[in-house]
């Protein structure tokens, strides 16, 4: 997923990378964000978008170019906190109905193993993906990026303009 911010404030979506995008240009010579566009549909505020676009985007004739895994990415802990969510409650309704049939020590305790064990590697998900985000989110803004979006007459967010 490639995400294009033109400075009136639209987002656009397409269904190539950036690496591909960027092979095209260096091919056929055609602009950098020369792609199919659609409306995006934003998971995230265009603010925020723009925001990770002017510390991780490419400059393009018509905005910024936003690599999809970006995205992806500042939303992964919130994911992973939904899935944390639904295993607990998923744990919660199981717990009435399970059968301790097992009569063997060593299948009891390999029941319990995995009961505590999966929650503790989703918590560990969680916190290198909140780990991430942060990383990506506190990242210098680029120079040029601020440049050439200030040059498109795109205005910056309030994110940006307080560093």
């Amino acid at each position: 997923m490639l995400y294009l911010i033109d400075p009136r404030g639209a987002v656009w979506q397409s269904d190539y990378t950036l690496a591909r995008a960027v092979a095209r240009q260096r091919v056929d010579g055609r602009p950098v964000d020369d792609v199919p566009l659609t409306t995006a549909r934003l998971e995230i505020d265009p603010a925020d978008a723009l925001d990770l676009a002017l510390r991780h985007g490419l400059a393009a004739p018509r905005g910024i170019l936003l690599d999809g895994s970006w995205v992806s990415q500042v939303l992964k802990p919130a994911t992973l906190k939904a899935q944390r969510s639904n295993q607990d409650a998923t744990a919660a309704q199981l717990e009435p109905v399970e059968r301790y049939t097992e009569d063997e020590p060593v299948k009891r305790h390999h029941r319990d193993v995995v009961r505590e064990g999966a929650p503790r590697a989703l918590d560990k998900r969680i916190e290198q993906a909140e780990k991430d985000a942060r990383e990506a989110l506190q990242a210098a803004p680029r120079r040029e990026l601020l440049a050439h979006w200030r040059g498109l007459g795109g205005t910056l967010p309030e994110t940006i303009d307080a560093e």
